[in-house]
């Protein structure tokens, strides 16, 4: 074994930290018959020749030999060998995405020499692994079909040999992986996809192992329509996870520490097992989450099928089901009223810890989470169980109660009013006491203003923007008069707090006016850029009688160069409205440069274009620029589109394109992982299309 591996000068070859001279002691630790001696060479490996994915001469010299390692029957692990080798293979990377070490023309030339003679390499090799179909090892059988899919450049060999394994393969979770090797194939060949969904269809009336869930992920990737109907596709994955969980054998308690680790690979290891400890057939879940991500867009079957989850019998499914639900319902439009009431449930029923995700999720859904506000009520109704903890918003009681406010549910109030005493106060509250109105509000006006005395008396700036700010719709005298204070703080004190203040001051209007020497003051001090945020507050307090010194603090900001400052003083300048007039023409001037407009900039142009100067047929080119630029500014711009009325007309075919699209707004792809949207933020942009296609009578 490793024929000629000492025929080589390691010494002058290099990998992530030096010379190789070290490679070929890792090379053989993978044969060693100890395993932690086997991991800690496959760490080594990948902290070295494959560092971060990167690859060096030493990479490709260690190739032949990792190779003959994966296909010599024996040694254990071997399995591990193959994924090394699909990592450095690098499936079609890209090396202008990667970060290469170095500004030197020729060193980088050679590094994409060296990616493309990995990447020639590992694929003129790769028939070797055709016969690992049927090794005796497990381990390796569930590596090699998704190697070979990847590597081997003849997908209709590939495709034949993991047809031809089906029949003969008795280890499911190999059957498994073959059916998404199959899957990943025709995704990569898609003249194959029609041969490969015939033997895919096979599979999903296959039932057992999870093979038909795989099958069936594997065709929603591939060839979606050869999907069964999506009533079908829900119950068949519904049926399969409840078989596999009701036969799989009860699952060992997680231990109260992961075990230590020498290597990254044994911690990651062990991280996951830790995971998945408590779980019955924990592959089931994964393999659901691969549905959800290949259903996509698909929401009739994945709504479908979360509410099929979130009713599930084992705990960590439920738990599972959460995150998935989560992910969905904030992502994408749908019938979200049973799984937002069975999320309730969960947050009321379920043992501590799930009850707080479940209602964790209910506070980003808060918007569409009314079929949970009884079941949050309820929870909330029990009490803590213990005093509210500073860190309130960490228990389960604490997580139900967010998750109620954040309705603008007045069953909070009380709850609410215990917690502001001195424990964690949430940013988004303001936002809870405005969705309850000023009159509920006001019942949490005596706690807010006690606690923001405490604060400011005492010099301190934490959770200054959410108690300025909820105190500006729940007592807005004592926001006024803490804003001051701060304002009127010295040192760092008063650095961290003064945007806060000048905020609150902006929102309260005349009840700001007590505040206007101050701000005339910060006004005089105000640099070239301007002050957006000084400016807001003073047009607040002194209205019209000031109107000359915010409108030269705001034509400072347009002009700045950083784009910060001039986003703020468009903001700033849509809240003043008609008044800044004068502003007009330079308005016009950064809409005449769209190519100058990225991003957030685009959609504050057209707003203050729109407030100040109210004419349709002038914003309207601005307003579809801000469109396009970016998914984050619709809801503001179909908001000026609403202002418009039947004016907006021109924009009918963007809002019917949005109104009919699955996704949310701000939904450009992908199920997977903790991303979660802003679903108050879709819900007012479809509220304003409606308005608009109402306005037109379209």
């Amino acid at each position: 074994m490793l024929t000629g591996i000492d025929a080589i000068d390691w010494t002058a070859l290099q990998h992530a930290y030096g010379d190789a001279s070290d490679v070929p002691e890792m090379l053989r630790g993978l044969l060693s018959a100890d395993a932690d001696e086997r991991e800690g060479a496959l760490d080594a490996l990948y902290g070295t020749v494959h560092h971060q994915g990167d690859v060096h001469d030493s990479t490709v010299a260690c190739l032949p030999f990792l190779f003959e390692i994966a296909t010599t029957p024996g040694p254990a692990g071997r399995g591990h060998v193959v994924e090394l080798l699909r990592s450095i293979h690098g499936d079609e990377r890209d090396p202008e995405e990667l970060d290469f070490w170095s500004d030197d023309e020729e060193e980088y030339e050679e590094w994409c020499r060296l990616l493309a003679r990995a990447e020639a390499d590992v694929c003129s090799r790769a028939g070797s692994l055709l016969p690992l179909l049927a090794d005796a090892d497990p381990g390796v059988r569930r590596a090699v079909p998704g190697a070979l899919a990847q590597l081997l450049p003849d997908p209709e060999a590939v495709r034949d040999a993991l047809v031809a394994r089906l029949p003969a393969e008795p280890d499911e979770a190999v059957l498994r992986a073959v059916a998404a090797a199959l899957g990943d194939l025709a995704v990569r060949e898609t003249g194959l996809a029609a041969s490969v969904a015939d033997a895919l269809e096979t599979l999903v009336g296959r039932p057992g192992g999870g093979l038909p869930l795989a099958a069936l992920t594997a065709l929603a990737r591939c060839a979606p329509d050869r999907l069964p109907a999506p009533d079908v596709t829900t119950r068949l994955a519904a049926e399969e996870v409840r078989t596999a969980v009701s036969g799989a054998p009860a699952p060992e308690p997680p231990p109260s520490e992961p075990e230590p680790s020498d290597t990254l690979t044994g911690y990651l290891r062990r991280l996951r097992a830790r995971h998945t400890a408590g779980a019955r057939a924990p592959w089931a879940t994964e393999l659901l989450g691969e549905l959800h991500a290949a259903l996509g867009d698909r929401v009739e079957a994945r709504f479908a099928l979360v509410t099929d989850q979130l009713g599930g019998a084992e705990r960590e499914q439920r738990r599972a089901a959460v995150d998935m639900a989560g992910a969905l319902l904030t992502g994408w439009r749908g019938p979200h009223e049973e799984p937002v009431r069975l999320l309730g449930e969960l947050a009321l029923r379920s043992d501590p810890a799930l009850a707080r995700e479940a209602a964790g999720e209910l506070r980003r859904l808060a918007v569409v989470g009314a079929p949970a506000a009884e079941a949050l009520a309820e929870r909330v109704a029990r009490g803590p169980g213990l005093p509210p903890q500073a860190r309130w918003h960490e228990t389960s009681y604490g997580a139900a109660l967010g998750a109620l406010a954040a309705q603008g549910d007045r069953r909070a109030v009380p709850g609410l009013a215990e917690v502001l005493r001195y424990g964690h106060v949430p940013e988004e509250l303001p936002v809870w006491l405005e969705r309850m109105g000023p009159g509920t509000a006001a019942l949490l006006g005596p706690a807010l203003t006690a606690r923001l005395g405490s604060m400011v008396g005492a010099g301190r700036s934490s959770f200054a923007e959410a108690l300025l700010g909820a105190a500006a719709v729940a007592a807005p005298e004592a926001a006024a008069e803490a804003a001051l204070g701060y304002l009127r703080l010295d040192g760092q004190a008063r650095i961290r707090s003064r945007g806060p203040a000048l905020r609150v001051l902006a929102r309260l209007g005349v009840g700001a006016a007590a505040a206007l020497p101050l701000l005339l003051r910060l006004a005089d001090g105000a640099g070239e850029a301007g002050d957006a945020e000084t400016a807001a507050a003073l047009w607040a307090a002194g209205g019209s009688g000031v109107t000359g010194r915010v409108l030269e603090l705001l034509a400072a900001g347009l002009r700045s160069e950083r784009w910060q400052d001039r986003h703020e003083a468009l903001c700033a300048v849509a809240r003043v409205g008609p008044a800044a007039a004068p502003l007009l023409p330079a308005l016009r001037g950064l809409a005449s440069r769209p190519e100058e407009q990225d991003g957030y900039l685009a959609g504050a142009v057209a707003r203050a274009l729109w407030h100040v100067g109210g004419d349709p047929e002038e914003t309207l080119p601005a307003s579809l620029h801000g469109w396009e630029r970016l998914r984050s500014n619709r809801p503001e711009i179909a908001e000026v589109w609403a202002g418009m009325g039947g004016d907006a007309a021109p924009a009918l075919p963007l809002l019917r394109a949005e109104l009919a699209s699955p996704r949310r707004h701000d939904n450009e792809g992908g199920s997977r992982g903790r991303v979660r949207y802003r679903v108050e933020d879709d819900e007012r942009l479809l509220g304003h299309a409606r308005a608009v296609r109402a306005a037109c009578r379209d």
